[in-house]
C-alpha cells in the first residue's frame, strides 16, 4: 500500500469503467447512496482548495527500529501543471535524486558521482499528489449516470457506534470494494478491498466534530501484515497539511512517519530540470537503479516495502 495514497484518502469509489449495463441491472439504492457520498466528501473534505495548488511539496520522515535503528528522509515536489516531479532522499536510502520533465527520467547518485536517463514512463512518483480529485469524482458521478450494474447494497450495519449503510463494487474480475457510508452524514466509515491471492486492505475512518477525518487506520492483511494510526492535520482552508502515522509490521518492528504538505512551494521550472555536474559518469539507467535497491534493501530491511510506495 502507498502510504501517501493511503494519507490522501479516498478520491471517490473504486469503481472501474464498464460498459454500461441495462437498466434492469441498476441497483438504484446503492446508486443514490454512492451519489450521496460523493457529494459528501467533495463538500466536506475541501477537495475544490487541492484543485486550486499549481504545485504542492511532501516532505517525508521516516524513521523507527529498535535494534538497528534505520530511517530516511524525503522531499518530493510536483508540479501539478506539468508532468514534473522532483524527489530528493536522504537517509538509509541516497542521497539521490530523481527528475521526471516531461518524456525524460533522470537518476542521480552524488556518492557514486554517475546519473543515469532513461524515458520516463511509468515513473511517476508524484502521480497521487498531481491528480485532480474533483475530476475523478465527476468521473465516478458520470459512471453512476450512465448505469453501474457492478454496484450493489448489502444493508445497514454498525460501524464505530455509527449506523452505516453497506454497498459493495466488483472494479475487475476477482476484485471487491466494500464501503460502509454513514447513514446520517453519508461520509465513508470504512472501506475494505479483498483481492483473492493478494493483499486485502481495511481503512476505518474516525470522525471528530467536523466533516475532515480525526483519526484513520489502515490494514494490509498479507504474509506479513501491516498496520498503520494515521493522524492527520488540516490548514485554514481544509486542506490536508500534515500526517503523523505509527505503522506496525508484523516481525519487523514500529515505525513513525511524518508528512508534511506545502500547497504554495517556491519553486520554478529550473527545479525539476537535471543538469550533470562535472566530471559526473552516465551509465545505464537499470544498473544505476538495481544499486542503490540492493543497497537500500540491505540497510532498511522491513522498512523497505513502505519506502517502495514513495519512491
Amino acid at each position: 500500500m502507498r502510504i501517501a495514497a493511503a494519507a490522501l484518502l479516498l478520491a471517490g469509489p473504486a469503481m472501474g469503467e464498464p460498459t454500461p449495463p441495462p437498466e434492469a441491472g441498476r441497483d438504484e439504492r446503492a446508486i443514490e447512496i454512492a451519489r450521496r457520498m460523493l457529494d459528501a466528501i467533495e463538500s466536506g473534505w475541501a477537495l475544490a482548495r487541492y484543485d486550486e495548488a499549481p504545485r504542492v511539496r511532501a516532505a517525508v520522515n521516516l524513521r523507527g527500529g529498535d535494534a538497528s535503528p534505520v530511517g530516511l528522509t524525503g522531499n518530493l515536489v510536483v508540479d501539478r501543471s506539468g508532468r514534473r516531479y522532483r524527489l530528493d532522499a536522504a537517509g538509509d536510502v541516497g542521497p539521490l535524486t530523481l527528475y521526471v520533465e516531461g518524456a525524460e527520467a533522470a537518476l542521480h547518485v552524488p556518492s557514486l558521482g554517475q546519473y543515469a536517463r532513461r524515458p520516463a514512463g511509468a515513473l511517476a512518483p508524484g502521480a497521487s499528489l498531481a491528480r485532480s480529485l474533483t475530476a475523478e469524482l465527476a468521473a465516478a458521478r458520470a459512471r453512476l449516470a450512465g448505469g453501474y450494474a457492478d454496484l450493489a447494497y448489502r444493508g445497514e450495519e454498525a460501524v464505530h457506534g455509527a449506523a452505516s449503510y453497506r454497498i459493495e463494487d466488483a472494479p475487475e474480475p476477482g476484485v471487491t470494494v466494500s464501503y460502509w457510508v454513514d447513514a446520517r452524514t453519508y461520509l465513508p466509515r470504512r472501506v475494505h478491498v479483498a483481492r483473492p491471492g493478494r493483499r486485502d486492505v481495511r481503512i476505518d475512518l474516525h470522525y471528530g466534530p467536523g466533516p475532515r477525518p480525526a483519526r484513520i487506520e489502515a490494514n494490509l492483511e498479507a504474509e506479513r501484515d501491516l498496520q498503520a494510526t494515521i493522524r492527520p492535520g488540516y490548514d485554514g482552508s481544509g486542506r490536508a497539511s500534515r500526517f503523523h502515522a505509527v505503522i506496525r509490521v508484523a516481525g519487523g518492528g514500529e515505525f513513525t512517519l511524518d508528512l508534511n504538505l506545502d500547497w504554495a512551494p517556491g519553486v520554478g521550472p529550473a527545479h525539476f530540470r537535471f543538469t550533470p555536474p562535472p566530471g559526473a559518469q552516465q551509465v545505464p539507467f537499470g544498473q544505476l537503479a538495481s544499486g542503490v535497491f540492493f543497497a537500500a534493501a540491505g540497510r532498511l530491511g522491513t522498512l523497505l516495502p513502505l519506502v517502495t510506495g514513495w519512491l
